[in-house]
C-alpha cells in the first residue's frame, strides 16, 4: 500500500455543468434505528431466547408496523432491512437485490419498480434496524424535496407510532447523478445542464424546508475498469511477490499529473479491491474492512487531502477516483465548478493512459448526501 500527498491550489471551473442526456438520477432515503432492548420490548415486549429465530416475531412485527404507516404516506417503494449489511442502491432496468458478505445491493428502476419487502433473519440480531425508501418516477431532481418531506412525515408517524424519543432515527438522504464521461465521444449529441446545488438549499428552492441541523457531503466517484491498455507499456514479472508494482506507478503517476493539471487537492485514487463509503465525520477517520473501506470526511476542513492505496501483489477488476467537495465547493456559485472540475481530471488521466473513449466507459457518479435526525 502507498500514500503519497501533496499540496495543491485551489482553481474552479465554470458553474454549469453538461451532461449527456442519458445521465441518470437515483433518490433514496435510509432511516436508521439502533436495535436496542428498549425496542424490542416496544414492539412486542420481549423474545423469546429458547426459539430457534428469537427475532422471528419481532421483525415481523416491526416491519408490518412500518409498512402500513408509509403506505398511509403514499410511498410504494420501501424495504425493511435487518442484516448488518451496508445498503448500496443503483440503476438497472431489471429490479433484483443482490447480497455479498457485508454489502446489500438494490437494482431498480425509478420509473417502473416498486415493492414492499423485508430482509432479515430471525435467528441473528442485527445491529440497527434500516427502512429504505426508493424514490419513482420521471422527475426525480424535481421532486426530490417533496419526496424528502413524505419520508420525513412518515419516520416521524414511525416513532410515534412505536414510542420512540425524539432523535432516536437517523435520516440520511441520498443523491447520485450517473453518466459516462465520454458519451459525447461515442457519438451521443443531447445534452442536459445542471448548476448544481446542496441539497438543502436546492429544497428551499423548491418550497420544502429541513432542519438547519443536519450534516452534508458530496464526493464524486469515477470507476475505471482495468482495461488491456492500461497493462501495456508497464513491465509486468508475474513471477515477482509484487507484480504489480510499476503499473500501479504508472497509474498513480497519470493520477498525479491529471489531478495538478485541474488543481485538485482532495481527492483518492483506490486500487485494492474495496468499495469506498463515504460519510460527514469530524475526526476524517479512514478504516479498511474486509470488502469496504469507509471514509470519513469534514467538508468544513479545507486542507489537502490528496491520497493513493494499492496493494502491489493484487490486480483489482476497477480504479477508483474519490473526490471529495469542502463547504466552500457546496456554495450555489461553486458547486458545478466542482463537478466540472473532477470531470476534466478524469479526462485528463485518460490522456494520459491512451484511454479509447469511443468505445469504453468511465462512469462518473455524482453523490450528495444529507443526514438529520429524526
Amino acid at each position: 500500500m502507498r500514500r503519497t500527498s501533496s499540496i495543491l491550489k485551489k482553481h474552479r471551473y465554470g458553474e454549469r455543468v453538461y451532461l449527456p442526456s442519458d445521465a441518470r438520477d437515483n433518490q433514496y432515503i435510509l432511516a436508521e434505528i439502533p436495535l436496542t432492548d428498549n425496542l424490542i420490548n416496544l414492539v412486542c415486549g420481549g423474545i423469546d431466547e429458547t426459539s430457534v429465530k428469537p427475532y422471528q416475531k419481532f421483525y415481523q412485527s416491526l416491519s408490518h408496523k412500518i409498512f402500513e404507516i408509509v403506505e398511509e404516506h403514499g410511498l410504494s417503494h420501501v424495504n425493511f432491512v435487518a442484516n448488518n449489511r451496508l445498503v448500496r442502491v443503483r440503476y438497472s432496468g431489471e429490479q433484483q437485490v443482490l447480497h455479498t458478505e457485508q454489502q446489500s445491493f438494490f437494482f431498480y428502476c425509478p420509473e417502473h419498480n416498486s415493492t414492499f419487502k423485508g430482509y432479515f433473519d430471525g435467528a441473528i440480531r442485527a445491529r440497527k434496524i434500516k427502512i429504505l425508501f426508493l424514490a419513482t418516477g420521471q422527475e426525480l431532481r424535481v421532486n426530490s424535496g417533496k419526496f424528502h418531506s413524505k419520508v420525513y412525515q412518515a419516520i416521524k408517524d414511525i416513532s410515534k407510532s412505536i414510542g420512540l424519543a425524539d432523535n432516536e432515527i437517523k435520516l440520511r438522504d441520498h443523491q447520485h447523478l450517473t453518466f459516462d464521461v465520454f458519451a459525447k465521444d461515442k457519438g451521443a449529441t443531447n445534452t442536459i445542464s445542471h448548476t448544481f446545488r446542496e441539497i438543502a438549499d436546492r429544497y428551499e428552492s423548491q418550497g420544502q424546508s429541513i432542519s438547519n441541523d443536519h450534516t452534508s457531503v458530496t464526493y464524486v466517484v469515477a470507476s475505471i475498469p482495468m482495461a488491456r491498455r492500461l497493462l501495456k507499456g508497464a513491465e509486468i514479472d508475474y513471477l515477482s511477490d509484487e507484480p504489480f508494482t510499476k503499473l500501479y506507478k504508472k497509474i498513480e503517476n497519470a493520477f498525479n499529473k491529471s489531478c495538478q493539471a485541474n488543481k485538485i487537492d482532495q481527492a483518492a485514487l483506490l486500487a485494492n479491491g474495496v468499495s469506498p463509503f463515504v460519510r460527514y465525520d469530524e475526526n476524517e477517520v479512514a478504516n479498511v474492512s474486509g470488502e469496504l473501506i469507509y471514509i470519513g470526511v469534514n467538508p468544513n476542513n479545507a486542507e489537502t487531502r490528496f491520497c493513493v492505496h494499492w496493494e502491489a501483489d493484487t490486480l483489482v477488476d476497477t480504479l477508483r477516483f474519490v473526490f471529495f467537495a469542502d463547504k466552500s465547493d457546496e456554495t450555489h456559485h461553486n458547486y458545478g465548478k466542482f463537478v466540472n472540475q473532477a470531470i476534466a481530471a478524469v479526462r485528463a488521466f485518460s490522456d494520459e493512459v491512451d484511454w479509447k473513449k469511443e468505445s469504453d466507459d468511465i462512469i462518473v457518479r455524482v453523490h450528495q448526501h444529507i443526514m438529520l435526525n429524526v
